[in-house]
């Protein structure tokens, strides 16, 4: 398993990704943190340069999050935005999750 063989599936996913291949895919998003007591979730502080910034991007990650129908906890402060990925029907971390991580990574990195 690797990101590159990630694609987002549609409809609802009732099992969560394994210690294994979520381990398999931490190593790709590293700077993605599993955190959560009763619901694991993907987890990353994004560093940006002001509160406006830090705005811009969880606009964008919206978007992304529409496009999906897949969404995230925002949690913007100043100079932060700290997003978090799960899947509800799984009650966990799945491969959609993952892959929206990793969109995340790219549209903070285009900026």
């Amino acid at each position: 398993m690797t990101i590159g063989d990630l694609t987002f599936q549609s409809g609802h996913i009732i099992q969560p990704l394994n210690t294994t291949e979520l381990d398999e895919y931490l190593g790709d998003i590293s700077d993605w943190q599993v955190s959560g007591l009763a619901t694991a979730s993907l987890t990353r502080d994004f560093t940006c340069k002001d509160f406006v910034t830090a705005m811009a991007l969880a606009a964008a990650i919206a978007q992304l999050a529409e496009r999906y129908n897949h969404h995230p906890a925002l949690t913007i402060t100043y100079g932060n935005l700290q997003v978090s990925w799960w899947t509800h029907t799984a009650s966990g971390i799945t491969g959609n999750d993952v892959f929206m991580a990793l969109q995340c990574d790219l549209l903070y990195f285009e900026n």
